[in-house]
């Protein structure tokens, strides 16, 4: 090695010694600026919140280049810190240091000595990390699971389908959280739900944490005006008339929002629905007075798929019988939607009227050759969520499928001008009860609305833990920490649901505030995120919500769409294997209802088995593997072998 070798060594261990010391005093600073929020955290989460504060300050610089030099020199180049992050600060500082003396550097000596006015603050290992996440992640997910560190969390279906031996099936597939949707059925069919959870947890053994979610605020498009109330379907027949394929028509329950139906959707009441099983039949006479049949298929919480062998046609309302095996149960009235086939079509370049005041959604008009006449107008069903917007603002329709920004606003009369920018297709129809964001607005709403103070006395009573859905300030965590206190549940778990830009934003400061009131979780809800912040962002933005979760010990729950093909239709897709794969980095995985959700369930636990062999939150592990042979090999069966190898020893007992 030539001397101007080992000169440019000792600079390089001199830069990065002040950089080091640099990024300590700031740290330490931002410690101290914070010191009076800190105070409020209880002493057993003070270090996790100390932990975030010194991320957060890390984080507020590129650092870069100095991972580059750190690993020139063989030293930790930061990546894997947000467990212990002042503790890791110091440790490469110790080594960094520890080089200088060794090659007898005299500067090592005049070494950036601390202000004696920061705190001297007590760092904490890679172990300590990493125990305090896994301890809090028990504490609001019950026992960790015995084949794998991840939790599997599923979305309950409807209280007539999960009953006790579902809820069985389902534990012994691999779940080991229900997540009960406040926004669907009521407080009698949830606790129906609990107590089937509770049974079956008691007759497997297996134990099972209840979280209970909050329906949060309803920013919808209103209902369509004028539309008419038909509903039709028919089979797919070949060349003989012989049916190949039935009409299948979606039956929603009627507090339940509106979907897409594959041809044709109906509706029943909630306590009609409620007796509805798969296998079962609704014979009826449809307008032109043909008997006619719907069979269930499959069901959810929220909807049934039925299936037609003839075509039909239903005005308005029809009623049925309802038959299982050759038993009648009775008389059920099916309605026809309103605006069942109406909708809002809206096309890029085209204006219509965004509005907090109308009752009704209503079509535009359009000329023999496309051109628009008459704007359509699009109701807001929560008016008080338009009160944040101004001209320049972009506005979402269903998912994303409709992006429009404000040309023109008039507060007062909370009545908006926009103009599409973008659309799924050419031409997008919108429906009644959509879905509407509104990503670049101070949204002046509470996310606590009527309906979650109305069932948080039953979540209270039931729950093992509650989603704040909508989470956007330090105020909505307060106020719900306020209701649990009135209710008498300080310890129940409190999970913060960031599906919003804001709380994205937001999510340091919803940190501090939550970790007052352990045990707390944070839910990465994808889908209105990746609407908010963008699909393109949105890998970007869930990857810096699991570090911050990981800087404050926080267990992360990884939700929306996970292996959501294979839970509706009993095939997976490759993208979505890929994304399960990944979410090996969360502490809890959330799996929505479908039909074959004890597969995806069962998929899902062998997936994370096999990849937390080769990924622990952001360190990969490199385990033995059976490729690692240039030795020709015989041909093996198709599907592999299910995982043996367990974690190494320093690994599991942090995680136990």
């Amino acid at each position: 090695m030539t001397n101007e070798h080992q000169v440019g060594i000792q600079r390089a261990l001199l830069h990065v010694r002040d950089r080091l010391q640099e990024i300590e005093q700031r740290m330490l600073g931002l410690e101290t600026e914070m010191q009076t929020a800190l105070d409020r955290i209880p002493s057993e989460r003070r270090d996790s919140a100390r932990n975030l504060v010194h991320y957060i300050a890390l984080r507020q610089q590129d650092l870069r280049d100095l991972q580059v030099e750190l690993a020139d020199l063989g030293l930790s180049s930061l990546g894997r810190l947000e467990g212990c992050v002042l503790g890791t600060i110091r440790s490469v500082l110790d080594r960094t240091r520890e080089a200088l003396a060794w090659r007898k550097d005299t500067d090592a000596q005049t070494a950036l000595q601390l202000d004696p006015a920061l705190p001297t603050s007590c760092a904490l290992d890679w172990s300590a990390g990493m125990e305090a996440l896994h301890q809090h992640t028990r504490e609001l997910l019950g026992p960790k699971p015995a084949e794998r560190h991840v939790y599997i969390m599923v979305t309950a279906p409807s209280a007539s389908e999960g009953d006790a031996p579902w809820m069985e099936t389902m534990l012994r597939a691999g779940m080991n959280v229900l997540r009960i949707n406040c926004a669907h059925e009521g407080p009698a069919e949830w606790g129906r739900l609990a107590s089937a959870v509770r049974q079956a947890s008691e007759l497997t053994k297996l134990p099972c944490r209840i979280l209970m979610d909050l329906a949060g605020p309803k920013i919808r498009t209103g209902a369509i005006q004028g539309a008419p109330r038909v509903a039709t379907w028919k089979p797919e027949k070949d060349e003989l008339g012989r049916v190949v394929s039935p009409a299948r028509v979606l039956l929603r329950r009627e507090s339940a929002p509106s979907g897409e139906g594959p041809e044709a959707e109906l509706v029943l009441g909630d306590d009609g629905f409620a007796t509805l099983k798969a296998g079962d039949s609704l014979e009826f006479r449809d307008t032109r007075g043909k008997r006619r049949a719907l069979s269930v298929v499959s069901l959810d919480a929220d909807t049934a798929v039925l299936e037609a062998m003839a075509r039909a046609y239903v005005l308005e309302e029809v009623e049925a019988t309802h038959r299982r095996h050759d038993d009648s149960l009775g008389r059920l009235r099916i309605q026809v939607p309103s605006g069942a086939d109406a909708a809002v079509e809206m096309r890029v370049d085209d204006e219509l009227v965004l509005s907090g005041t109308r009752a009704f959604c209503s079509p535009p008009k359009r000329s023999s050759s496309g051109e628009l006449e008459t704007r359509g107008e699009i109701a807001c069903t929560l008016a008080a969520a338009l009160d944040g917007l101004h001209v320049g603002h972009r506005v979402l329709f269903d998912d994303g499928k409709v992006e429009a920004v404000v040309i023109d606003a008039r507060p007062t009369e909370r009545e908006y001008l926009l103009k599409v920018t973008r659309t799924q297709r050419s031409s997008v129809r919108i429906r009644a009860e959509k879905g509407i964001n509104l990503p670049d607005s101070d949204l002046p709403i509470k996310a606590l609305q009527a309906d979650d103070l109305a069932a948080l006395p039953f979540v209270a009573q039931y729950a093992d833990a509650v989603s704040l859905s909508f989470a956007r300030t330090p105020e909505d965590v307060e106020a719900l920490h306020l209701e649990l206190d009135r209710l008498g549940r300080r310890d129940i778990g409190v999970i913060l649901k960031i599906e919003t830009r804001s709380g994205f934003q937001n999510l340091p400061r919803l940190l501090l505030q939550a970790l007052q009131r352990p045990p707390l979780g944070v839910m990465i809800a994808r889908g209105d995120l990746a609407v908010e912040v963008g699909f393109e962002r949105l890998a970007e933005v869930q990857e810096e919500m699991l570090w911050l979760c990981e800087a404050s010990h926080v267990p992360a729950i990884w939700a929306t769409q996970v292996l959501d093909n294979l839970a509706k239709t009993g095939v997976p897709s490759r993208a979505e294997v890929t994304d399960a794969a990944a979410s090996v980095a969360a502490e809890c995985v959330m799996l929505n209802k479908g039909p074959h959700v004890v597969d995806a369930v069962r998929t899902l636990a062998d997936i994370l088995e096999r990849m937390e062999k080769h990924r622990f939150k952001k360190r990969s592990l490199a385990r033995a593997l059976s490729v690692s042979s240039f030795e020709e090999r015989p041909q093996g069966p198709s599907r592999s072998a299910p995982p043996s190898e367990s974690l190494p020893s320093n690994i599991a007992v942090r995680i136990s």
